[in-house]
């Protein structure tokens, strides 16, 4: 792997990007991406996440700030840094009229990989993205769940350092984003540095070392997943099941001690309810279901999804 000639495999201070004099995509943001990290990058559509990413894959300049990869300047050292980088924008790219098979193998071949090597690599992205099966089928001819797929693989076909994945699972389904994450948590072990774009809140969690919130151009919140959920989780989840008796007879009930809007039935037997003082709702329920003969299954206190505190942080600031 790269010999590490700094502290961080990404460094950026004080990031700008204008492209026009009142639109600043990129407005002053700064943060590092340790090795053999992955990086989340979130926000809502238009926040500056696909804009950051083009100026960090040296693909458009930086108005203003410094930005370091490998410990270089990536405006100085342009050539060196694409050598060692991936990247998976969420456009959609494929060689039409190739096989699945040959546009990979070309792309091996592209990038220096020759005779028993490339052939050892298509072997272990065919298995690892479970394209056995299309390997002789035409790009053109794929669903956009399969293109998508062989677009995420075929970055895997060089050796590099770092991958930008920008909404890298739009068109998959469950069990194939699933297989994705995982082999991009097995890459990480292996040293590689991943810069990962989602919407799917349950991805960064289950992906992400880190996470940056980005709204309007700026970064609003900085932290691990769990960091985030301790900082801004205020409200939580409490989940209760009730015994003989449906979850939708008891919500009056509950709805003389907190309000109705705040309480959702899940199940036959289960609701949610959403609070900040969770205990102290708990003792009052248990108090008033004893009272009226009603017996309770389970009751649990969960911490809020990092969905819920993304959309607290993104709201807060509208």
């Amino acid at each position: 792997m790269l010999e590490q000639q700094d502290e961080f495999c990404i460094s950026v201070e004080d990031l700008k990007k204008d492209y026009h004099k009142n639109i600043h995509a990129i407005n002053g943001i700064s943060f590092n991406v340790k090795y053999g990290k992955v990086f989340g990058f979130l926000g809502p559509n238009g926040a500056g996440k696909t804009t950051t990413i083009k100026v960090l894959t040296t693909l458009i300049s930086p108005s203003a700030g410094r930005v370091q990869i490998f410990g270089k300047d990536i405006v100085k050292f342009q050539s060196e840094v694409r050598k060692k980088i991936g990247v998976v924008f969420q456009q959609p790219s494929f060689e039409a009229n190739l096989t699945v098979e040959r546009a990979l193998d070309l792309y091996g071949l592209m990038w220096g990989l020759h005779g028993t090597k490339r052939k050892e690599k298509l072997r272990e992205i065919f298995t690892a993205f479970d394209l056995e099966p299309i390997k002789n089928t035409k790009n053109d001819e794929l669903s956009i769940g399969q293109r998508r797929r062989v677009q995420v693989a075929r970055e895997f076909m060089h050796d590099m350092e770092l991958l930008f994945l920008d909404e890298p699972t739009v068109g998959l389904d469950p069990s194939a984003r699933r297989t994705l994450l995982d082999y991009i948590k097995n890459q990480v072990k292996s040293g590689l540095t991943v810069f990962f774009t989602t919407h799917i809140m349950e991805e960064a969690e289950y992906l992400c070392d880190e996470i940056a919130i980005i709204d309007k151009g700026r970064i609003i919140a900085f932290d691990t997943p769990t960091g985030l959920k301790q900082k801004y989780g205020v409200t939580k989840n409490i989940e209760l099941r009730v015994k003989g008796t449906l979850a939708k007879s008891v919500i009056d009930l509950i709805a003389t001690v907190i309000d109705k809007s705040y309480i959702e039935t899940t199940g036959a037997d289960t609701l949610i309810i959403k609070v900040d003082n969770a205990q102290e709702i708990i003792i009052r329920i248990i108090q008033l279901f004893s009272k009226n003969d009603i017996q309770i299954e389970s009751i649990a206190i969960n911490p809020p999804s990092l969905e819920e505190v993304f959309l607290t942080i993104v709201n807060d600031r509208k």
